[in-house]
């Protein structure tokens, strides 16, 4: 028999895009570590936390963050990015 993993963050029920051009997909999603750990049905699995995220885009492991604005950063050092 084997034992139901435990993770630390499950996602359930969002669509996911995961930012490799393909089409977005109907997944739960699983963080153990701080790395995601499993994308599939996952649910009656067990978590320390539960976000239910129907309705909602997840989108795990490519935001960036990142501006072309540099000349905010100069002018504005202590702008929140």
């Amino acid at each position: 028999m084997t034992e139901t993993p435990h993770y630390d963050l499950l996602i359930l029920g969002g669509t996911v895009i995961d930012g490799t051009k393909r089409p977005r997909f109907a997944a739960d999603l699983a963080v153990k570590d701080g790395r995601i750990a499993a994308m599939s049905a996952l649910r009656g699995c067990a978590a320390t936390t539960t976000i239910d995220a129907t309705g909602k885009i997840v989108a795990p492991g490519f935001i960036d963050s990142h501006t072309h604005d540099d000349q905010a950063l100069l002018s504005e050092p202590d702008v929140p990015f």
